[in-house]
């Protein structure tokens, strides 16, 4: 894929709560190259946030988006979850989904989070 990609973190829904205290913080890590990431705002107290935030990528040679959804704590942020979506799956220049965060050794979902995804082709 080349181009230009609009991605629309949407919102995220059933989170794993990291906290003992409360709900957790989180926000999103958006990414198709390690060297240059992107993440939404840290939305406070909720497993399920909406975030209806839009981010623009260079997809030249790249094959996935990935995304990690962290909690903001104040020692140190702990990571909820992570997965990605192939490129491959834009049909018609439009993509709307809903990408699973699995668990390790195939517990129960960490959650999920709604992604539109808009290119050029």
């Amino acid at each position: 894929m080349k181009g230009p990609l609009k991605v629309t973190v949407v919102e995220a829904k059933g989170l794993k709560d990291e906290d003992v205290i409360g709900k957790s913080d989180p926000y999103i890590e958006l990414w198709l190259d390690k060297n240059y990431k992107q993440k939404t705002t840290t939305k406070s107290n909720t497993v399920n946030p909406k975030y209806n935030e839009t981010f623009t990528f260079h997809a030249d040679g790249h094959k996935h988006l990935h995304i990690k959804v962290m909690d903001k704590d104040l020692v140190s942020d702990d990571e909820i979850g992570e997965g990605k979506v192939s490129l491959s799956d834009i049909k018609g220049g439009y993509l709307e989904t809903w990408v699973k965060l699995p668990a390790m050794l195939g517990l129960r979902s960490h959650g999920e989070v709604l992604l539109i995804i808009e290119s050029a082709q």
